[in-house]
C-alpha cells in the first residue's frame, strides 16, 4: 500500500476525509524519496501525478497543515521530507545511504543519522483578572489570530522558552507557566509543545522583536468575531480549550500539569 505525495505537498483523501491508501502508483508515476511508515504501508513523493486525480470519488486532497494531527499524515510528510533535505553527512560531508525502511541514514562514518525534529513552545497567556487571552498576527502569516510561538533554545527548558518567546514578542512577563499537551508539524520538521501561562502586565514593558504585526486582548465572546488559526492546528485547540473553561474555573484553577514557575525579564 502507498501513500502518495505530490510535488505540491498535496496527498489524497478518501470521501471519508480521511489519507487515502493505493495498492500500487499509477504506471505514469515517478516516486522518489519511500519511506515505510507502518508495516506494508510506504510514503513517497510523487512526480507526473497530482494528489487531485489519485482521490477516490468524492475524496479531496489534504496536507501537511490540514493534517497536522493525524499520526499516518504526519508521519509520511515528516519523513519524506527528512530523505530530501538531508542528503550529506554533516560531519564528514559524504553522501548518505537510507536503510531500506528509509528513515535511518548513513555516511561514509557509519554513524545513524535521524531525521531532525525541532521542538517550539506555543501557547496560550491569560490575563485571569479580566478573563482575556493575548493574541498576536504574525507578519510572516497575516490575516488571522494565533499564539504566541517559537523555538526551543539550546540549553532552555520548554517554560524558560515560552517565557522569553512571550518577552521577547510582546514584552510581557509571564508567570504560572504549564504544558497542555503537542502536536507534530511536519512541513516543517517541529514538534509543537502546547503551553499556558498567566501576566499582569497589560501593556509591553519592554521593546519586542519585530516579529508581529498585530497584538490584542481578546475575551471569550471578542474571539467569536475574530479571524483565528485554523481548526486543526494546536494554535486553534488551544484557544478553545480557553475558550471553553468556565469563567471561574480558568481564574481559579489555571489548567496546568506542572508546578513550575517562571517569568523572563528580557536577559
Amino acid at each position: 500500500m502507498f501513500l502518495l505525495i505530490d510535488a505540491a505537498g498535496r496527498f489524497p483523501l478518501g470521501d471519508d476525509g480521511e489519507p487515502l491508501l493505493i495498492d500500487a502508483p499509477p504506471a505514469t508515476a515517478d516516486l522518489s524519496s519511500p519511506v515505510r511508515i507502518k508495516p506494508g504501508v510506504t510514503a513517497a513523493r510523487v512526480r507526473g501525478v497530482d494528489a487531485a486525480d489519485l482521490a477516490g470519488p468524492g475524496g479531496g486532497t489534504g496536507d501537511a497543515r490540514t493534517h497536522a494531527g493525524h499520526p499516518l499524515a504526519a508521519r509520511a510528510v515528516g519523513l519524506v521530507n527528512a530523505r530530501e533535505r538531508y542528503r550529506y553527512d554533516p560531519a564528514d560531508g559524504s553522501e548518505l545511504t537510507w536503510g531500506d525502511g528509509g528513515i535511518v541514514a548513513r555516511g561514509a562514518s557509519g554513524a545513524a543519522i535521524f531525521p531532525r525534529l525541532d521542538p517550539c513552545v506555543i501557547g496560550v497567556v491569560e490575563d485571569p483578572g479580566r478573563q482575556r487571552i493575548l493574541l498576536v498576527e504574525n507578519s510572516r502569516r497575516p490575516g488571522y489570530f494565533t499564539l504566541v510561538a517559537g523555538y526551543v533554545d539550546v540549553g532552555e527548558t520548554l517554560e524558560a522558552a515560552f517565557a522569553r518567546e512571550v518577552w521577547e514578542e510582546t514584552g510581557r512577563r509571564v508567570t504560572d507557566i504549564g504544558y497542555l499537551g503537542s502536536q507534530p508539524w511536519p512541513a516543517s520538521g517541529a514538534l509543537m509543545v502546547g503551553m499556558t501561562g498567566r501576566t499582569a502586565d497589560i501593556d509591553a514593558l519592554g521593546p519586542t522583536d519585530g516579529e508581529l504585526t498585530r497584538t490584542r486582548w481578546a475575551t471569550r465572546a471578542e474571539l467569536e468575531t475574530l479571524t483565528l488559526a485554523a481548526e486543526g492546528t494546536i494554535a486553534r485547540a488551544l484557544i478553545e480549550h480557553w475558550a471553553h473553561q468556565p469563567a471561574a474555573r480558568s481564574q481559579q484553577n489555571h489548567p496546568t500539569r506542572t508546578t513550575r514557575k517562571e517569568h523572563s525579564n528580557g536577559d
